[in-house]
This record gives structure tokens, sequence and C-alpha cells, in this order.
């Protein structure tokens, strides 16, 4: 093993060990003086009693009450009507009840007796810094948060991050019904899912690159999430951040530099919560879901939330089906000074006829007009079978006032079997051909952080520095066996026979893949904030084996490092206000010379994309809206049909526009969207006369645009909107190949009551009301086709 892969783990295993021994007997308990939330969001709860009214309030405000049950047994409320931030609403329903409520350290809003302190709950102070503490608060509209992660500088407000981001919350997830990581990003105009709902897996293309749902973050870790899709059960926020992004997270194993996501795991409130959904997605999928959550102590420090969800049935397209059984435990304890929490997730996902590309046919000959997105060109012996296991533990210890030490560790076991056919097309009318396939593969994930954030003084100019070291191990087997070529045309799928495909049963190591970085950044600000400076530098350590599969020997290493520096500055002429600016590299593991070519086995530098990125943000006060200019260079590497020589010579500019808003303007109304415009040029090709072609896969122009309206005349419902834009995408390099563009139409409403005391939700949408058939994408150097017209339904209860 490295050495320094051995130093790294000790240092992480010390500092968490430290964390855990330096927690003393009993914390002094301080009341937190945290001020409520002074978001504006619109209520129209009527007279009636006081437990009722305190139900549907916090469903609709998202808040957590404590000591509600007992305090509002007999009592009435006057209600509350209008537009009012959390607390003045509050206070407003508490009116003649001789009660009051106040929103505490950790996020949640105590009831008690007006001078009385029996009822009050003693609180556990915690630090602005703590990772643990209550995430940045929910924007007007309750679909996004004020601010998130972002990645080793921490918690950040959006108008203090000089990177475009956008934090999606549950309650989105929630009203609109999201299933998997697509469903959730399908509100981003600068991203495109590559494949479309109920494939198994979930691709995405943002600023038009690639983003794998493999290089998604969990709470903070790479290598912890879901593999090909992420059930969504046990996740609380998404938090997305557009552009490279290695100084922030590091390199992304898989090599994705479009962005970032990062999933924040769910926590359980001090409000008890017993919540059960049913689902049903067409055309027979069947879902039951539970939640539960409480919290344990005097003080309700130790929080334990279960997640259970099952699945089954067939889906739109015909002949595909897909069961899925998935299982989160997300435990925590907060302290005055220590924080640790811990997340174990099981999911068991197999999906029938419906994963695979449809490669196009070669260059020049035309792309035929896209088939009915119900029929199924997979046959039913076709299936992606994943299961995955993982963990992960984070810890923080207040050392003072300052300074915290922070550390984290996290391991998945994956095992995945399939049979494939991946279609290519041969002409325009649709004949195709495929070699079907039994892949078996494995990965087993290693991953940690420790670090040390903190906060000083020099003379008028305020630091909040932080120094980090992670590690990254893959161990990745793989067995691959194929059939020979059968035929089928798009329009008119065959029935092909199932192949007798025999596969080992062991699965032999192919790589090993270690990854070792060591950051520094520092945030300057001066003039109370007024100018805001953050500087830093990675440096990446890429470390790959190619073993081969039948004599156990390394073929090829791999060991290689590159630094990563980054610039970003805010100016923020007032407090709504925040002009950003930044220079921030992505990182890629660099390529080997393929078998065939004349320097073949060669190991290349890992390549880095470099982001120019100006933009504004301005907080309407219920309404924020943001413009980003950006430029991002992405180098590429190809082999020279006329030499036969291997090379990273080619390039890919990105230059771009976007455009987002998001928020409630008006009273019951709420808007989440933009558009985007994208030039994609080949600066450099393989093939000289591709240079300055458009590259493939990259729209011009992508709209997006959701919104929700409060129906007045009956309190409780909402009806719901969007509309997707995509423009025509080239296929191929040469641009002989184009796929048109496309429109998706979705409609939805919900309606939330309570009976008996118990809050019940009803959903309803329908996505492609207009059920079209289009090309969903060519990412990838393969074609896709959109979801036909789809109904999803759900009734949640909480008990």
């Amino acid at each position: 093993m490295h050495p320094l892969t051995v130093a790294t783990r000790l240092l992480m295993a010390g500092s968490l060990l430290t964390l855990a021994t330096a927690v003393p007997a009993t914390w002094a308990q301080t009341a937190d003086s945290t001020s409520a939330s002074q978001t504006l969001r619109s209520y129209n709860i009527p007279a009636g009693p006081l437990s009722d009214a305190l139900t549907r309030f916090s469903m609709e405000a998202g808040i957590s009450l404590v000591g509600a049950t007992d305090l509002a047994r007999g009592k009435n409320s006057p209600g509350v009507q209008g537009s009012h931030s959390t607390q003045a609403a509050l206070d407003t329903l508490l009116t003649g009840t001789g009660l009051a409520a106040e929103r505490n350290a950790q996020g949640q809003y105590r009831l008690q007796a007006v001078n009385t302190q029996s009822a009050t709950l003693p609180t556990v102070s915690i630090s602005d810094s703590a990772l643990l503490a209550a995430q940045p608060e929910a924007y007007a509209g309750g679909q996004t948060a004020r601010g998130g992660r972002l990645g080793l500088l921490g918690n950040r407000d959006t108008m203090d991050t000089p990177f475009q981001v956008t934090h999606y919350t549950s309650k989105l997830i929630e009203d609109q019904q999201a299933q998997n990581l697509g469903d959730v990003l399908v509100n981003d105009p600068s991203i495109r899912n590559t494949y479309s709902r109920g494939a198994g897996r979930d691709e995405f293309n943002v600023r038009g690159f690639s983003l794998y749902n493999y290089d998604a973050s969990f709470n903070g870790l790479f290598g912890v999430s879901p593999h090909s899709s992420s059930a969504l059960i046990g996740v609380e926020r998404v938090e997305v951040l557009k552009g490279p992004n290695a100084l922030l997270n590091g390199i992304a194993p898989f090599g994705s530099v479009g962005g970032a996501i990062n999933l924040v795991p769910k926590r359980a409130g001090v409000t008890p919560l017993n919540r059960v959904t049913l689902s049903y997605i067409s055309d027979s999928q069947l879902g039951l879901h539970t939640d539960v959550a409480r919290r344990f102590g005097e003080q309700q420090q130790t929080g334990a939330r279960v997640n259970v969800l099952y699945s089954d049935g067939d889906m739109p397209v015909n002949g595909s089906k897909e069961a899925l059984a998935a299982f989160t435990l997300g435990a925590d304890y907060q302290g005055e000074r220590f924080r640790v929490d811990g997340d174990l997730s099981y999911q068991d996902r197999t999906t029938h006829a419906r994963s695979g590309l449809l490669l196009p046919p070669d260059s020049g000959i035309a792309i035929g007009k896209v088939p009915d997105a119900k029929h199924n060109i997979f046959p039913a012996w076709t299936y992606w079978d994943t299961k995955e296991l993982a963990g992960s533990v984070r810890a923080e210890f207040d050392l003072n006032n300052n300074w915290t030490l922070y550390g984290a560790l996290g391991a998945k076991d994956y095992e995945f079997a399939s049979y494939q056919a991946s279609w290519l097309l041969l002409d325009g009318e649709g004949t195709m051909g495929a070699r079907p396939t039994r892949l078996d593969e494995t990965l087993d994930t290693f991953t940690g952080e420790v670090g040390l954030r903190g906060q000083f003084e020099t003379g008028p100019v305020h630091h909040e520095p932080v120094l980090s070291a992670s590690v990254f191990e893959m161990d990745q087997g793989q067995v691959r066996v194929r059939d020979p070529i059968v035929m089928s045309n798009l329009y008119q799928p065959a029935n092909i026979p199932k192949p007798d495909i025999s596969i080992s049963s062991d699965i032999p190591k192919i790589r090993e893949v270690n990854l070792r970085s060591l950051a520094l950044a520092d945030t300057l600000s001066f003039a109370d904030g007024f100018i805001q400076v953050t500087a830093g530098v990675r440096y990446q350590q890429v470390e790959a084996i190619n073993i081969n599969a039948v004599s156990g020997e390394n073929e090829s290493s791999y060991d290689k490092s590159a630094t990563t520096p980054t610039a970003a500055i805010i100016i923020k002429p007032s407090a709504n206000l925040a002009l950003y600016g930044n220079y921030i590299e992505g990182l890629s593991q660099g390529p080997v010379a393929p078998e065939g070519a004349s320097n073949a086995g060669e190991i290349f530098e890992p390549s880095a994309s470099e982001q120019y990125e100006i933009g504004g943000k301005y907080d309407w006060g219920k309404l924020t809206t943001s413009i980003s200019f950006f430029q991002i260079d992405r180098p590429s590497s190809f082999l020279n049909p006329a030499t036969q020589h291997f090379s990273v010579d080619g390039n890919q500019r990105n230059r771009g526009i976007e455009l987002t808003a998001n928020g409630e303007p008006v009273d019951g109304i709420r808007l989440l969207g933009g558009a985007a415009w994208t030039d994609a040029e080949l600066t450099k090709s393989d093939n000289r006369s591709n240079e300055g072609n458009t590259a493939p896969a990259v729209p011009d122009f992508q709209l997006n645009l959701s919104g929700e309206w409060d129906v007045p005349a009956l309190p409780g419902l909402t009806l719901t909107a969007r509309v997707l834009h995509t423009a025509s995408q080239y296929v191929d390099a040469a641009n002989t190949q184009k796929i048109p563009e496309w429109q998706r139409f979705d409609l939805g409403a919900r309606y939330a009551f309570i009976t008996n005391g118990t809050p019940v939700t009803i959903r309803g949408a329908i996505e492609n009301v207009l059920n079209e058939n289009y090309w969903q994408s060519a990412a990838r150097a393969g074609l896709t086709v959109g979801t036909p017209i789809t109904f999803l339904v759900s009734v949640s209860a909480d008990f």
C-alpha cells in the first residue's frame, strides 16, 4: 500500500478516535438565541382547533414543532392569513392561547406556556460552523434552500457563494414525487438527463459535459452514494454546483467535470415522525415507503431516522418493469462541542428491458425518425441487477469557538449482474444489430477525509481557512462474455430469443484506483463582507493499476499528480446583490494509449479543465434571480487514424449564459427554472476538418420553467405545471447527423388536508401530457428516447 495512503488512513482514524474520546461526560447547556426565519410565505389557515392549525402550519412552513401535542389540547387558534415570516405567522396562530413559540439552535420551534419554564425543553448550543447544525433554511416557496455545502468550504449562503449553485429541498422531492436523482435535476435549465425515467441508471449533461450518477457525493464523500441510480428515500436535499470543482471536492473518481452533486441525508427532528406513502406509476408500478424518526434523551441530543421502500411492477414502456427494495438508517448525536452522525443504506434494484444505448450509424448517415416511445427496442430478457451496501460516519469537534476539527469515513460494496444488448444503427431505415452480452461487476470503495476549519482576524480582514486531506480507494472486478450478433429494426423490433451465455461466478479483479489529495483554502472578507475573496489549491495524486483478468498480473500502472488552483471573488454592494467571478479547474485521470496504437501503454498526465465565470445574483425578497457567463475548456484524447498515434491533443470549449429564478414572487404562486444558452465548439479534434464544429450532444438553448398555484377557493389545493424545451443536438463531431428539438409539458396537482388529526397529502402528476415522441439525448456517443406519457399518484399520511 502506498505510504501516503497509510499515513492518511492513520491520520483520519486517529482524528476520529480523538473526536470520540474528547467528548466530556456531561455538556454545559446554553440557551440558543438564534433568530426566527425572516422568509415571507403566504398562509391561509382558518380559525379552529389549535392542534389542527399547528399541524397544518408545520406542513406548509416545513418546520418541526416541539411540545405541541399536550400544550395545544383544548385550545383554539384564530388562524393566520396573508404573507408572514415563520415567527410572525406562529405568533398570530398562537394569539390568545397563552402559548408562544421559540426557534432553537437545531432549527426546531419549541412551544411553551408564556412565562412558564416547565414546558421548556433544554437545548444544546451548536456553533454556526458545525456540519451537523441545522441546514440552511428553505427559501420562499420551500423548493430550494438559501444555502448548502460547498465542498471543503462547508455550508455557505447562496449569496456568499461565488459559483452557480442550487439546493433542492425535501419538499420539492416529495411534491414532485421524485423517484431518482434525474427526477430532481429535470428542474435545472443547465442540466439534461441522458436517460429517461425508469432506465435503471442516471447520467447528466451539465453545461455540456457529462456528470455521472456514480460521481455524486453523499454527505460530502465520494464512493458512498448508489452507483447507477439513487433512490431518494433517505435524502433530505440535493445540492448542485455547476462547473469544474477540483479544489472544492477533489477529483471525481470517474472523471466528471461538468459539475458536482451532493446528497444530504435525512436526520430526525425533535417532533416524532411516522409517515407512510403509497405510490403508483403507470403502467402498474406500485410502491410503499415508510419514514420513521425519533430523538432520544432529556435534551434530545440523539436521533435516528429509518426509511424503507419497496416498489415493483410494469413501467410505461411496453415490456419493461422494475423492482426496487431500499433501506436507509441515519443516526446522529449533537453535543455542545462534539457532533457525530452516521448512515447505513442498502439498495437492490432490478430493471428489465430498459437499460442500454442506441449507438448511431457511421458519420454521414442521417438519423431516422424517433420510434414510438411506448415500443421497446430492448428484448425482454435484458436486465440490470444492482445490489449495494454502503455506510459512512462523520464527526466534528470544536477545539474552541473559532476552530473545528472534522473527519469522515465511508465504504461501499457494489455487485452488478446484467444481460445487455446495446444496439448499433446501421442505416436511416432503422436496421440495427447488437451483440448480446453478459456483464458482471463488483466495486469495493473506501473513502475518507480529515480537516481543520477555523476563523481569525488580521486587522480589518476576516479569515476562514480550511485544511483538508482526503483519500479514495476502489477495487473493480469484471467479467464480460459476448454472443454472436443479432439483428432487429428500430421501428419493428424482432422477437429475439434469449441467448444461452454462461459466465463464471468468480469475478476477477481488473483495476485498482487510489486517489489522495491535500487542499488548503482561505476566504478573506473585507469591509464586513462587502468584498470576499477565496483562494486555494489542491494537490492531487492519482494511482491506477490495470490487472490482467486471466493471469492476475499487472498489465499497466499509472501514478501521476497534479495541482489545481482556484480564485474567486464576491462583491456585495448591498445585502441583496452579489456580483462574483471565479477561476477554477476540474481534474480527470489521464488516459492510457490503447492497444493497437503506435504508442500503446503510454500514460498521460491527469487532464485539467478550466473554467472562467462571472455573474450576479439578486434577492428580491421572495424571488432570487441570477445570471452567469462562463467558459469551460476541456482537453480530450484521440487516436490519429493516419499515424495510429494516441495523444491528448483535442479540446472542447463551451461558452454559455445562464438565467435562473426561484421563489414565491406572489403569495401562493411559486416559480422555478430558467434558460441556458451554450456555444460548444471543437477547438481541436482528431479530424482537423472537424475543428470549429459544434460539439456533439450540446443543445445551444435549453429552457425549464415550472410553476405552482395555491387555489384560493380551496385551501390545501395546489396546481402545478412544467415545460421543458431542448434545442437540436448534433450527434457526430463532423456535424452530419442531428436530432431535432423537443418540448415536454407536465401537469399536476396536490391536496393537503387533515382528517381525524392526521395530515394527509394526495399528489398526482402527468409527465409528457401530449405523449410526444422525441430523441432525448445524444450524450455518451449514443441516442436515447424520451419517456412516453406517464401518470404518477401518491398518498402520504403522518400518523
